[in-house]
């Protein structure tokens, strides 16, 4: 009996979702309904998934540190070719074997999958050999260095009847979803204008202990294995714009610079970004490396209102003053920023309208809350490793994001307005 048959049970979980009238991860659906799911007897006794981790810096030991957390994960072997970064995840992959050489872990029969938190520039060969080694993927966003590496990346998924999970974790965020839903159902109105960015105040620049070291542990700064600021955080927010929309843009206008950090970086220190889509929505795209105001935030701006998304699962839906009450508002919490009113939406609570016919507040996400979106990311990943089902956030939607970031730079590059092509987000 192989994986997918010992773990047939774990499918009625779908439904669940499918009862919420959206396309949700059923880890998320769970989470929305604050369900505790104890896996039954049958489950119980499903032998682990056994995880290769190739990556073991920064972001791969923040993805390890949840992964080990999963009920029935094994992380059997970790790679790295730094050995302070191997070393460090060997101590969360406990009775992992080590490697420097991600190829002899792929040799490795006993993976069921693989994850990839490696330099941006090393991601497309990684998958493609842990595809062809017969091993499913998870790979960290941006999917992969260029358009072409990506579109090689989406046919070994077709050749190889492997999948590939793309890690834009909020697709995975029961208050995105809970967002998702409220713009759905008509909140905010039809969508016109959505304001997005990302400002940190910060070099991003990491000390390396030998000047040798540099663009290994610095990689971000180079242009041989980084796309820079669109691709390390505006990934997550157009994938976003892409998802909420269920659109993709016709065209991207931008302009950005090396304009304060002259420290050899090769990539710009800020991105000013436009990306016009269909019936003329325009997204305004910002993120910043010398100011940190306002943080990071999705403004999705409606003839009805905005609904603005935060980094940290928070966010507000603001009215216009000429639209009508909204059914549950007088059930809402509220609260006044910068002189406004906003409802605070609440992925964790309900109103008197609800199906499930509870009281505006009642907790529904008690199970979810202690789980980050990264957490029901790899939770899913993992169900679908064992179900053998294409995940919420694939292969498919990993390549039209890389399309939408790389055209961006090259607009900003150039200083010119490039329009997409319908054989662009063609594979």
């Amino acid at each position: 009996m192989n994986l997918e048959q010992q773990t047939v049970t774990r499918r009625a979980l779908v439904t669940g979702a499918a009862a919420m009238g959206l396309a949700v991860p059923p880890a998320v659906a769970r989470a929305m309904q604050g369900q505790q799911n104890p896996p039954s007897p049958p489950e119980r006794n499903l032998p682990p998934v056994h995880i290769g981790f190739i990556g073991t810096g920064v972001q791969g030991q923040f993805d390890m540190n949840r992964l080990v957390r999963i009920p029935g994960v094994k992380i059997v072997a970790t790679c790295d070719i730094y050995e302070p970064n191997l070393k460090k995840g060997l101590e969360i992959a406990r009775g992992a074997q080590g490697y420097d050489d991600y190829r002899r872990l792929l040799e490795r029969r006993d993976l069921h999958a693989v994850c990839i938190a490696t330099p941006l520039h090393l991601h497309a060969r990684m998958a493609i050999d842990a595809l062809e080694a017969g091993k499913h993927v998870f790979v960290e966003k941006m999917m992969a260095y260029s358009i072409e590496e990506a579109r090689q990346m989406v046919r070994a998924v077709r050749r190889t009847g492997k999948f590939v999970q793309v890690g834009h974790q909020r697709r995975y965020s029961i208050h995105y979803h809970h967002a998702l839903d409220l713009i759905r159902k008509d909140s905010i109105g039809q969508i016109t204008h959505v304001r997005a960015q990302w400002n940190r105040n910060g070099s991003w620049r990491r000390a390396v202990p030998d000047p040798k070291y540099e663009r290994l542990i610095n990689w971000r700064l180079y242009k041989a294995s980084s796309q820079g600021l669109m691709a390390e955080l505006g990934s997550h927010q157009i994938d976003v714009c892409n998802w909420f929309l269920n659109s993709l843009p016709v065209a991207v206008v931008g302009i950005g610079g090396i304009d304060y950090y002259k420290d050899g970086r090769e990539v710009y220190d800020n991105v000013q970004v436009i990306y016009e889509y269909a019936n003329g929505v325009k997204v305004t795209y910002q993120s910043l490396t010398t100011n940190a105001f306002d943080d990071c935030s999705e403004q999705f701006m409606g003839k009805k209102g905005t609904l603005i998304m935060r980094l940290n699962g928070s966010g507000e839906l603001y009215r216009e003053r000429s639209a009508e009450e909204l059914d549950f508002a007088r059930f809402a919490r509220r609260q006044t920023i910068g002189g406004r009113e906003a409802i605070v939406l609440d992925a964790g609570a309900t109103t008197q309208q609800d199906k499930r016919e509870r009281t505006a507040g009642v907790p529904l996400a008690s199970s979810g809350a202690s789980k980050d979106d990264y957490f029901l990311e790899f939770e899913d990943f993992i169900a679908c490793v064992r179900e053998n089902r294409k995940p919420f956030c694939d292969v498919e939607v990993g390549f039209k994001d890389t399309v939408c970031i790389l055209k961006a730079n090259e607009a900003m590059e150039k200083g010119i307005k490039v329009t997409f092509k319908p054989e662009d987000f063609q594979v």
